[in-house]
């Protein structure tokens, strides 16, 4: 009976302190590397961010974008933080996942120029071809249908991994695209089809759960959000380079708390204020 109980103590410990779980994987240190950084929303609010004249700005700036991406009705993959897009008026909206490339092209003939809808494979394409030693990180968010019925979210996010795949091989872009989702079965999907991008699990800020996660299902590393209730540090980023992880930080603004982030030596800091960055 006592042996019994103390079984039990010691799995409940194990369930409920995630660093000690992270502890039994075995050790995978990766080589020693510095921080680089990456412009938030393509261009850190450049023109509220996710156009291409943000991703220009902030591929030039740094060492690389972050952008969010949704999917059209033709399974066109196009920058957007939103799964809505707004029309000419303001005044209603269309759902990505059901409007058509032809109606997404049509909206942008009565937007500005620095604030259209720009296909990612557009920007891939500018990255490679003027900027092919930085990265591209894709913050892919999970599936937001129009309708609820007939949902298969898991097939139409694997379309989504698919064509950044496509992509990725058609620019040779191989080892500087990652992709960021909180949707394990997505970034199952990419690292089983494809060894040259990397994957992160994103964690709003339970850190043992995101990197005990990621350690298991053998993804690269873990976005997790700085500043969150769950406070990042060195001890952790260095525990996750030792189990062989990577981690992205996002979205630092102001100078000192990316001084202060900078010392935890962290892969990838995402940050929204390019300015200041540019003068650190």
């Amino acid at each position: 009976m006592k042996n019994s109980k103390l079984l039990i103590y010691v799995v409940i410990c194990m369930i409920f302190s995630s660093c000690e779980r992270v502890k039994y994987f075995p050790d995978n240190p990766l080589p020693e590397t510095g921080s680089l950084i990456l412009a938030h929303k393509g261009g850190g609010f450049f023109d509220e961010g996710n156009t291409f004249a943000a991703c220009k700005y902030g591929l030039q700036m740094l060492d690389g974008i972050e952008c969010d991406i949704q999917k059209s009705k033709d399974n066109t993959l196009w920058l957007s933080h939103s799964s809505t897009i707004l029309s000419c008026d303001n005044n209603s909206e269309y759902c990505f996942a059901s409007t058509s490339d032809d109606k997404i092209d049509e909206i942008n003939t009565c937007l500005d120029e620095d604030k259209a809808y720009v296909r990612l494979e557009e920007v891939v394409e500018f990255l490679s071809k003027n900027y092919p030693h930085k990265y591209i990180s894709i913050d892919v968010k999970a599936w937001e249908p129009c309708e609820i019925s007939n949902i298969n979210m898991i097939k139409e996010m694997n379309i989504v991994g698919q064509k950044i795949i496509d992509l990725t091989d058609k620019y040779q872009l191989e080892n500087r695209v990652m992709v960021e989702s909180e949707t394990g079965d997505f970034l199952y999907y990419v690292k089983t089809n494809c060894s040259y991008i990397e994957t992160y699990l994103t964690a709003f800020g339970d850190y043992e759960l995101g990197v005990a996660r990621a350690l298991h299902a053998g993804f690269s590393g873990v976005s997790f959000k700085y500043n969150s209730d769950e406070m990042i540090t060195k001890d952790h980023i260095d525990l996750m380079h030792r189990k062989g992880l990577k981690i992205q930080l996002w979205s630092l603004v102001d100078t000192a708390e990316i001084n202060k982030a900078l010392l935890m030596n962290p892969d990838f800091i995402q940050t929204d204020n390019l300015k200041q960055v540019v003068g650190l």
